[in-house]
């Protein structure tokens, strides 16, 4: 086989490629610690909001933060791991994740809990977590780009599946304080274990993706750094910015988590609104993030032969069906078309990351999913304090949900329009904003 690139022979690996080691430590830190840290966080709202005092839309607003500060900081790691690799990332942010997490059992106030938990534990979370463990499956694979952030994606839902009502029995046992520093140790230790296994790119250890490598000189350069290989079809920063493509992935992708974090920060009470009894609620939640594993596998299956823009507008559109019949049902009817309303949108996730990755290559992903957290971001924060605002107000959350699904909706028509954009289109763009902008150009004069 002949890269076409550089011009060299390759040769399949010999072995288990190490790209699946990888996927495999960070899939478990993903699920264990990543199902702890963020989802997991959602089990200690009642005994949060009784000891401090907090109410609905104060609790929401720490969760909205967290994501909102973690989508920002996921920004500057973002460049960090397209230039430096994200293997120091990982450990870097995943244990300062994991210290401001642990801290919250320290907590004794509402601006204490927001300084540990949306401040410190949210930015190390940006930095380490997500979407770094993305960027460095789509370094690793190209062709098996969908199996692969499919399962890295599916982990995460795992480790939300597993640690939801886990943590459920320990706060039981043990108290929320306790429980809260042992799930913070828990994944410290998960994250040094990940860092150790991971590489930021297979280039790091002489490799190619998907476990090809130079043949000319091979034992020579295996264990060994090359520079990495990107193909013609790896889009800068400023050609992936000059697409329609990207600004429609970055709106899809805005209203999704947007009208997501409204509806998962909020599924307890908002189940708790509807009729089901509080300790059931956190059942459904974790019911939620257990339908959303095999979603995710099947829709990743499913993009090897659909496109994933099809597949993401009919997960949005179940997800606006689900929301809208959530909203004028009630008890355990309701409770069982929100989950599946939340498991569509959620379901569908990894091929929006999926598609940027397709659409753009590997050299710049990081940057390009940190700028598209950074948009999300805001919005996420806004959408959650929103809805549990509302609810503080009114005592119903019907106005939020009314929103919701037409949100959801909106969002799968903007990953529907965005077509796979060509790097001859790419530069064609830019080069008539730059006569545009040329003081020489008669036709401007």
């Amino acid at each position: 086989m002949i890269n076409r690139t550089t011009g060299r022979r390759l040769v399949r690996q010999r072995g288990i490629y190490y790209g699946w080691w990888v996927i495999l430590a960070g899939g478990v830190m993903g699920c264990l610690g990543f199902g702890a840290i963020i989802p997991g966080f959602l089990v200690f709202a009642p005994s949060l909001q009784e000891d401090l005092h907090i109410a609905s839309a104060q609790f929401a607003f720490v969760v909205g933060a967290a994501w909102a500060v973690g989508n920002v900081a996921s920004l500057g790691a973002g460049w960090l791991a397209d230039r430096y690799g994200g293997r120091r990332l990982v450990l870097i942010g995943g244990l300062l994740s994991c210290a401001g997490f642990a801290s919250v059992a320290g907590v004794n106030s509402y601006w204490q809990l927001v300084l540990a938990y949306s401040g410190i534990s949210a930015i190390g979370r940006g930095i380490g977590i997500v979407p770094n463990l993305m960027t460095i499956a789509n370094q690793w694979f190209v062709r098996r780009k969908a199996l692969t952030m499919t399962l890295m994606n599916t982990a995460f839902a795992g480790g939300a599946a597993v640690m939801v009502p886990l943590l459920s029995w320990c706060l039981g046992e043990f108290g929320w304080r306790v429980t809260i520093l042992g799930a913070g140790a828990m994944a410290g230790a998960l994250t040094i274990g990940a860092a150790v296994v991971i590489r930021s790119r297979p280039e790091d250890i002489g490799l190619l993706p998907d476990g090809v490598q130079p043949a000319i000189g091979a034992e020579g350069t295996r264990g060994r750094r090359i520079e990495p290989t990107y193909s013609a079809s790896d889009f800068t920063v400023r050609q992936a910015l000059a697409t329609p493509a990207f600004w429609l992935l970055t709106v899809g992708v805005t209203l999704r988590i947007a009208a997501a974090d409204a509806l998962v920060i909020n599924q307890i009470p908002m189940l708790v609104w509807k009729g089901i009894p509080q300790e059931q609620a956190s059942f459904y939640l974790s019911s939620t993030f257990l339908a959303i594993i095999p979603l995710r596998i099947a829709m990743g299956v499913a993009a090897t032969w659909i496109p994933s823009r099809w597949l993401i507008f009919a997960g949005m559109s179940v997800g606006a069906a689900g929301t809208a019949a959530f909203l004028v049902g009630n008890g355990y009817v309701a409770a069982a078309l929100f989950v599946v309303s939340i498991a569509a949108t959620e379901g569908i996730a990894t091929l929006g990351w999926l598609a940027v990755g397709e659409y753009f290559g590997r050299r710049s992903f990081g940057t390009l999913v940190g700028a598209m957290t950074v948009c999300f971001g805001g919005a996420s924060l806004l959408a959650a304090w929103s809805a549990g605002w509302i609810f503080d107000q009114t005592g119903t959350y019907a106005a939020a949900l009314v929103v919701a699904a037409p949100v959801q909706l909106a969002s799968g028509l903007c990953y529907l329009l965005a077509r796979r954009p060509t790097m001859e289109a790419s530069q064609k763009s830019s080069e008539s904003r730059l006569e545009e902008h040329n003081p020489a150009n008669p036709e401007i004069r």
